[in-house]
């Protein structure tokens, strides 16, 4: 078995907890659901958004653990880069979900001031296994490299 497929298929396995972890905020994440209580039916934009993050993470792990290749490899560990820049870039959003600034919304979804709720933490968990996910996709990059084949003349030496 060549290296970047066990590296693509390990990447994935990031991914699916990445999945996982998202599932469980739409699904537990009062406050995502219905926008701090100020809805009563449907479901508030940053629901769709966290629903958006699960199926694109899902699609890339599916996508690492069948293509097992190189640029299977690079397009994961952007993915993970962008989605990790997408969550913090929702700080900026304060102001749909009533937060006076972003510092105060950052301090929410980081988990520095407790609002209540069974998810504690569960935004830096997921912003943590993206994070590490582009990490380790880098490093995999590095690691399965092709390596320079040396000329023929120089091979018997």
């Amino acid at each position: 078995m060549e290296r970047p497929s066990i590296a693509a298929v390990g990447l994935s396995l990031l991914y699916f907890v990445a999945t996982a972890l998202a599932i469980w905020m739409l699904l537990s994440d009062q406050n995502l659901r219905t926008d701090f209580g100020t809805l009563s039916n449907g479901s508030y934009a940053h629901w769709y958004a966290v629903l958006a993050m699960a199926i694109v993470s899902g699609a890339g792990g599916v996508l690492l653990a069948t293509v097992r290749s190189r640029w299977a490899i690079w397009a994961g560990t952007i993915g993970a880069a962008l989605l990790a820049l997408a969550m913090v870039g929702d700080i900026f959003t304060y102001a749909q979900v009533g937060f006076s600034s972003a510092w105060d919304f950052a301090q929410y979804l980081f988990g520095i001031t407790y609002y209540g709720g069974d998810v504690r933490y569960l935004y830096d968990a997921l912003l943590a296994v993206y994070i590490i996910t582009a990490i380790v996709g880098a490093v995999l990059l590095a690691v399965t490299r092709p390596r320079p084949t040396t000329g023929s003349s120089r091979a018997g030496r």
